[in-house]
Order: C-alpha cells, then structure tokens, then sequence
C-alpha cells in the first residue's frame, strides 16, 4: 500500500477533508512510512480506540524522531529531553494512576456549573473587544476576537494579570507549534523549551502571589486542592497551569475563529441562527463537528490490538484521526454539509473516555457567547479575502480572517 499520507501531504495541511474521505475509503487503519505511525480514520475504530486501555497517552521519547536539520542536532536533542520532562507531567500525556489523582483535582474547577458562573465575564469580554469595532469596517476577526478572547478568558481564571495575556500567547502558540509540526528544526526546539521555561518562571511567580494573597482563581485552588488525600506537588501545579493556558486557549481559537468562518460560508444557516437563537449550541456541535479544532489525538501501543483487520504492536504510535472520524458518512449523513440543525451523531471533538478534555465547558462557553453576539449585532457580514490557514497535521487553525461587518 502507497504511504497516503505522503501522497495527500500538502492537502491534509490546508483541506485534509477530501484526503480523509480517501484514506478512509482505501486503507482506514493506514500505516504510514513517512510518519512511522499509524493513521486510524473510521469513526467506530477512532472512538474505540480512544477509550481503550492498550494504548497509552504518553508520548516521552517520541518527539525526537521528528528532528530535523544539519547542525546544532546534538544539542537539540538535550533541549528535547527537557522539553520531554516537562511534557511527561502534562495530564495530557499522563496515564493511570498518576492521571487519575491530576484529573481529580483539576476537574472540580472545570464542573458545568463552576463555568456557567463566568458567563457574565465572557460577555463583558466579548463587548469590550467588539465596542471599537463599526459596521461597514473590514476586519481580522482573528486579531480582534478569536485570538484574544480565550487568552484573557483563561487568563482571568487561572489568575494572571489580564496585561500579561501577550506574552503568555506567544509561549503558548510555541508550544502548540511545536505539539503540532511534522517536523522539528533545532531553531524551533529552542524556542519550544525557552517558551515553556518563561510560562514557567511566569506562573512560579503567580504561585508565590496566590500562596501569600489567595484569591478566586483557579491558582489558588489549585494550592488547596485534596483529593483523596492527596495534594499538588508545585512541580504538577506548573505544569498544569502550563497545560490549561495552552489548551485552554490555543484549541478554542480556533472553534471560534472555525465556526465564524462556517457561519460566513453559510449564510442559509447563519440567517437560521439569527432567527432561532436558541440553537446556538447545536450550531456550536455542529461547528465542532464540521471543522474540528483538534484534528489527531496521538497513542502508543501498550500491548497488541487487532483494529480494522490490522495488527498493532507494542511501541508503535497511532494518529486518531478526529477530523477523520466527525467526516465519516456511516456515522453523519452527508457528512461535508454543514447543518446547524443536525441530529446528534456523538462527535469526538474533545476526545472519549478518561481523556475527556476538561475544559470543553468553557470552550463550549466562549464559542456560544461569541457566535450569539456576532450574529446579533452584525447578521450580513461577509468574507472580505480568502480565509488563511496555518498549515499543519494536528489543529485546524487559521491565520487571518478578513470580514466586512454588515447588520
């Protein structure tokens, strides 16, 4: 079997869509060469898999097979295993038991109700940010609001200082970039670590803050959390702050800046919108669904699992396709229509099982505030250029979104 994901190279970076829908179709359960990975891309195999206890999260050690270049390997490779030390303490990449005691800890501060209470925040957010703008006026939505909003939004409740939010999104767009790059220069390794050195040195700082000054923050809950018995380390504390800012921001960027591009590209379900606002969070389902944030969750075999007619062995890594799977037509009739009134299909934007995203509340939170005021206050808007994308494997991102505001 040809490497397909070698042969749809450029197109999974910029519309993987059309690419899934051949993969799928040709090899569902693909082992690729070139990324010396498995790619599972069948709803119903991506959904098992990712409740299945065979296969691992922690990803130590495989961030090196990706490195790139002529000169500075050696160090780079040092600056990796750092990366990696830290990396291995993200609940992210961290399993049973060590996951199950950070989960329970984190995720009282992540409940629907703890959330719904900063539904006043975000709004007030969501108006200061849109006041400047006028209708008629051609703007980046992304610097305007996709890219800024969840920043401050995590930044007010992790307990940062709101000025500080600049700062903190650049460390943490290095970082996401460096989570989702297929390849790995040593310039792009350096910046990874210095930027994961400066998010923790920022919030080591904070910690000191909220130890003498406890506050309503996640911060300071953190510093007090038990669970069972157990407390924090200040080592897991970094690291979860470190994590939480990153995905807290990076992943709901883009299902904003994703589900305004949607909306403007269907103006026949943006106008439905506008005249049943109460389906705003289907459309925020569909819009996860559609055009997901995140589209690959990455595995390592702990022992031997038969997917799909294939083999996987111990050691070997394994893409889950998100983007793959929210696309399967056995699983969502016409699966490339964007239907804000669609029937509910169990979509697996934010992953299954014990690795349930934590933060989807909020990021649910964000996107429905945002697109119910958008549509609002301008209902005709228009695309003012091509949408730019951010070419990579892993997230549906977006560079630049130029829209004219039109009531």
């Amino acid at each position: 079997m040809q490497d397909l994901l070698a042969k749809f190279s450029s197109q999974l970076l910029t519309n993987p869509y059309p690419a899934y829908h051949v993969i799928r179709k040709l090899d569902p359960v693909h082992w690729s060469d070139s990324w010396q990975s498995w790619f599972v891309s069948r709803y119903q195999d991506v959904a098992s898999l990712m409740k299945d206890n065979r296969l691992s999260v922690s990803q130590v050690g495989k961030f090196s097979q990706r490195l790139e270049g002529e000169q500075g390997l050696d160090e780079a490779r040092a600056q990796l295993k750092e990366i990696e030390r830290w990396l291995a303490s993200f609940l992210l990449f961290t399993d049973p038991p060590a996951h199950t005691r950070l989960r329970g800890l984190i995720s009282k501060a992540f409940t629907p109700r703890s959330v719904e209470l900063l539904a006043p925040v975000v709004q007030e957010r969501i108006d200061r940010l849109l006041e400047p703008l006028q209708t008629g006026q051609v703007v980046d939505l992304m610097e305007h609001l996709a890219v800024p909003l969840p920043v401050m939004t995590i930044a007010d409740f992790l307990g940062s200082r709101p000025q500080d939010f600049r700062e903190l999104a650049g460390w943490s767009h290095d970082l996401a970039s460096f989570l989702g790059n297929e390849y790995l220069s040593p310039q792009s390794v350096a910046r990874s670590l210095a930027s994961l050195e400066g998010m923790a040195e920022y919030f080591r700082g904070l910690m000191e803050e909220r130890r003498q000054r406890p506050e309503d923050d996640l911060m300071s809950r953190l510093l007090q959390a038990q669970h069972e018995g157990s407390t924090l380390q200040e080592s897991e504390i970094l690291s979860m702050c470190i994590l939480l800012f990153g995905a807290g921001h990076d992943t709901t960027t883009n299902l904003i800046a994703n589900g305004l591009l949607a909306l403007l590209q269907h103006p026949s379900e943006a106008a439905r919108l506008v005249r049943q606002p109460e389906l705003v969070d289907k459309a925020v389902e569909e819009i996860l669904r559609y055009d997901s944030p995140s589209l690959i969750a990455v595995r390592s075999v702990l022992q031997e699992v038969e997917v799909g007619g294939k083999t996987l062995l111990p050691g070997d890594s394994v893409n889950l396709c998100l983007g793959a799977a929210n696309r399967d037509p056995s699983q969502f009739p016409e699966p490339d229509r964007f239907q804000v009134e669609r029937r509910d299909g169990h979509h697996i934007p934010f992953g299954k099982g014990i690795h349930f995203c934590v933060g989807s509340f909020l990021a649910r939170l964000e996107a429905r505030t945002v697109f119910s005021t958008f549509l609002r206050k301008w209902p005709n808007s228009r695309l003012a250029a091509p949408p730019e994308r951010i070419p990579t494997l892993a997230f549906r991102r977006l560079k630049h979104l130029q829209v004219e505001l039109l009531a």
